[in-house]
């Protein structure tokens, strides 16, 4: 979630921390009229570039003036633009190709070929990769934008619309309008995982920041649907409030709100994400057809109406001032907890009793912690897949929820995806006889790292000591200088910093609250954690040591 944090000198002596929302509802700031047909747009500095596609050209807003600046050809009907070898890549929807046009708009010989009717890219987070799909292709293309290359193109279902693709860039999410169902793309391992069944004629979709769900939604029946990404299974829909022929998704940055474009209204409904209800239509111009949120503002290019409508979103803010939160990481040695005397579950679960804490972060993916919730609730027993693998936490922290009062939060970024990818390439790195050096030093190093630590392996008070961090440190560092880049996101640098940004963002939600914070993950990730969390100054971190009896 991104916070804006105002510093007021006062308030830091006196007063707790506090989340205000600022503005009452949604107010449509200004309407701009364009090019005709407007569909896709990007934000650069305060210009907006927007693909009119009914004149052929690319239209420069200046957000300032609110003015046109500039107007550049764009053949074929330009449906979407985005920042591509120091230009712009513009899909040309009556072609097969994506044109590329100088930094300066003018057009240049390069063109990518992609199949008929080339729509809209996913959402652009940054990074090499540019995604798109070709509608009267059903293909899907990934492309490599800071090489010129081409990465993979894939089946889709019949007619695909607009894709989405999560921050990591494993999974694609693809609806298929003339089939009513979402195709699931791993693209790590270059495969299709499946066809998820939907509501008819699905024509956009947005993962929820947090990635916990992709929302599509269903011009064919009027509401959109909830998908788990874990489970890949419709979980959750929204129908009344939905307006006519609701067409894309958008998800506000705050993780507060999802935003319905309705293609034969001129509205676009808002979706309150907590509660799952439609809390307000706004107005927009007639036939809205592309929304993109950039920083705190949605823009809606309405197609009927040419026009832009510009709407900020409101914003959360964190009032610095309140007392920093206490945190405590536990490493856990899973299985271990099972055998050991020394860190025996028991003598975890008193730890917990102990520390007190009020929000628990743990080694659980967040797509998958309502189902273990939910399980646990119903049965008393935790049969996620993923997280019935910890006995921390079937046998220790889900109980103690009956007896304490704390949030459990999920942060693992680690999937099966990663580890059939990761699996793969670690075989093919130990077969390849050049790589034979390197093999042997990793080997080594955790050898010499599994004999310096020996019989203290269930020690916790070694296991929360500096020294036990350094030998982890010491033991994972050739595995991450030599393989860190090819095992992808699975990583091992990779990996903890996907873990820590959830970890992170779970501390920023809930920053200067005064709540003591508890972290279990496997003690080899622990020094990782500990060197970012020794950087923060909006936390007071605690020595797990000192929650163990003598």
């Amino acid at each position: 979630m991104r916070i804006i944090i105002l510093i007021f000198s006062l308030l830091l002596i006196s007063c707790q921390a506090e989340e205000i929302t600022a503005g009452d509802g949604f107010m449509v700031e200004a309407v701009i009229p364009v090019g005709a047909n407007p569909h896709g747009m990007q934000k650069e500095g305060e210009r907006l570039y927007i693909a009119a596609a009914g004149d052929d050209r690319i239209e420069v807003l200046d957000l300032k003036t609110r003015k046109i600046v500039e107007r550049w050809d764009a053949p074929d009907t330009p449906l979407d633009l985005v920042k591509s070898l120091g230009g712009w890549l513009v899909s040309a929807f009556s072609s097969d190709y994506l044109h590329i046009l100088d930094s300066n708009g003018r057009p240049t010989t390069m063109a990518w070929r992609v199949g008929a009717g080339p729509s809209l890219f996913a959402p652009d987070r940054g990074g090499d990769l540019a995604y798109i799909v070709s509608e009267l292709n059903d293909t899907f293309t990934v492309f490599d934008r800071t090489m010129g290359e081409e990465v993979k193109t894939y089946p889709t279902g019949m007619r695909p619309y607009p894709a989405d693709v999560t921050h990591d860039g494993v999974l694609a999410f693809i609806p298929n309008r003339d089939e009513d169902t979402v195709s699931v793309i791993d693209l790590l391992n270059g495969e299709q995982v499946t066809r998820i069944p939907v509501c008819d004629g699905p024509l956009g979709g947005s993962l929820t920041v947090d990635e916990v769900s992709y929302i599509v939604s269903c011009g064919g029946a009027d509401r959109v649907q909830f998908i788990n990404t874990a489970s890949l299974e419709v979980v959750a829909e929204v129908a009344d409030g939905i307006g006519p022929r609701p067409f894309s998704v958008a998800v506000s940055p705050d993780r507060r709100y999802a935003f319905v474009n309705n293609s034969r209204a001129a509205t676009v409904s808002v979706i309150d994400l907590e509660s799952l209800a439609v809390i307000e239509n706004i107005e927009v111009g007639e036939t809205p057809i592309v929304m993109r949120i950039f920083g705190h503002t949605l823009y809606v290019a309405s197609e009927g109406s040419d026009t832009v409508s510009i709407i900020p979103l409101p914003a959360r803010i964190t009032v610095m001032g309140g007392p920093p939160n206490q945190v405590v990481v536990l490493g856990m040695i899973h299985d271990g907890h099972e055998t050991s005397e020394r860190y025996s579950l028991e003598v975890l679960r008193d730890v917990i009793r102990r520390i007190d804490p009020d929000i628990v972060i743990t080694e659980i993916p967040p797509n998958r912690l309502d189902a273990a919730l939910k399980g646990f609730a119903e049965t008393g027993r935790v049969s996620e897949p993923r997280v019935s693998v910890f006995p921390e936490y079937t046998e220790v922290l889900f109980p103690l929820t009956e007896e304490m009062d704390f949030e459990i939060i999920g942060a693992a970024a680690w999937n099966s995806y990663m580890n059939r990818y990761r699996s793969r390439a670690l075989k093919g790195i130990e077969n390849d006889p050049a790589r034979a050096g390197q093999t042997a030093e990793n080997r080594a190093a955790k050898r010499e790292m599994s004999a310096a630590i020996g019989g203290r392996w269930d020690d916790p008070l070694f296991i929360h000591s500096a020294e036990y961090d350094l030998l982890q440190q010491n033991g994972w560092r050739p595995y991450d200088v030599y393989f860190n880049d090819e095992l992808g996101p699975g990583g091992w640098s990779n990996i903890n910093q996907g873990h820590y940004a959830l970890i992170a963002g779970a501390l920023q939600r809930n920053i200067f609250k005064g709540k003591r914070v508890l972290i279990m993950f496997g003690a080899s990730h622990k020094y990782w954690f500990m060197e970012k969390l020794r950087e923060r100054d909006d936390i007071d971190l605690l020595d797990a040591a000192d929650f163990f009896g003598d």
